[in-house]
């Protein structure tokens, strides 16, 4: 599933290639990614609206037009990239050495494009979801006080409210497991299974460990730990195994300066021990054991 980085990755592309064009028509092909209102009331909708604003708020995409506000979740395989006019399709797969099987960076329309917005100049923006777990929601901006996948979020790490004592207050009341804890979105937004394995290892801490056991000393490692790796994956344009690309169908470089995540039975880049994988509440967690111990 595309994390904050990812996301981020995307927006910053979306930005520099969509904003303020003028949609000429939407089409909609798999109605189950639209939640909100019917895909053919949507289709109307932003027929003529220019995308006048992108955003991002954990995991979510905030597309702002003229009269709505359109809010994606990409889901496990959602992908949106731009399709150039000027530029020749290729429908090839290519495989890359450590992320597998990818989709070609431009491509034309396949089963698994689920939406495309057509611009009146010509290029266009598709919609890819092989898993079609993405999730679209239009909202009015009077409406917008209705989505409360987004309003839940707890604290977005990239923003100034993103601070120690506020990190602090996140923990009060809280009574799990601290992987658990990391990928609750109401905690801080945007962390996934992949940066919350980095960041508990550069924090030295067990996935296993209960919340209310870390001392406050180990939540500081964590604030910091948690920045840390998500700004290193949006340097590196995110993390690819399977299906994320950015918004020119490129996958990203982060998956190979990863610490734990995806690394089983390989040396811990640290202390040389094996990197082990446990499950956590039902999802797998990577881990050094002796750079993070049970204690």
């Amino acid at each position: 599933m595309p994390e904050l980085p990812e996301v981020e990755t995307i927006r910053r592309g979306l930005v520099k290639r969509v904003l303020n064009k003028t949609i000429e028509r939407v089409e909609v092909r798999c109605k189950r990614i639209i939640l909100r209102p019917r895909p053919v009331e949507l289709e109307r909708a932003l027929a003529h609206q220019s995308i006048k604003e992108i955003g991002r708020r954990g995991k979510f995409l905030l597309f702002e037009t003229n009269d709505y506000k359109l809010l994606i979740h990409l889901g496990m395989t959602g992908q949106l990239t731009f399709w150039d006019k000027t530029q020749k399709d290729d429908n090839d797969f290519f495989v890359h050495p450590l992320t597998g099987l990818q989709k070609a960076r431009q491509h034309a329309v396949d089963k698994h494009t689920h939406v495309s917005f057509y611009f009146t100049d010509g290029n266009a923006l598709h919609y890819r979801d092989i898993r079609q777990f993405g999730k679209w929601r239009l909202y009015r901006p009077d409406e917008f006080e209705q989505a409360k996948e987004f309003w839940q979020l707890g604290l977005e790490p990239f923003s100034p409210d993103y601070t120690w004592k506020k990190f602090l207050m996140q923990f009060d009341g809280r009574k799990l497991k601290i992987k658990s804890l990391l990928l609750d979105q109401s905690f801080v937004a945007g962390v996934g299974n992949i940066y919350a394995d980095e960041a508990l290892f550069e924090a030295g801490i067990h996935p296993e460990r209960l919340v209310g056991s870390l001392k406050d000393e180990e939540k500081r490692k964590l604030f910091r730990a948690i920045s840390r790796v998500l700004r290193r994956g949006l340097k590196y344009g995110g993390t690819s195994f399977q299906n994320y690309l950015n918004a020119t169908g490129e996958a990203g470089r982060n998956q190979e300066r990863l610490k734990v995540y995806g690394r089983e039975g390989e040396k811990c880049r640290r202390c040389k021990d094996a990197i082990i994988r446990i499950i956590v509440s039902q999802r797998s967690s990577h881990l050094c054991p002796k750079c993070q111990s049970r204690r």
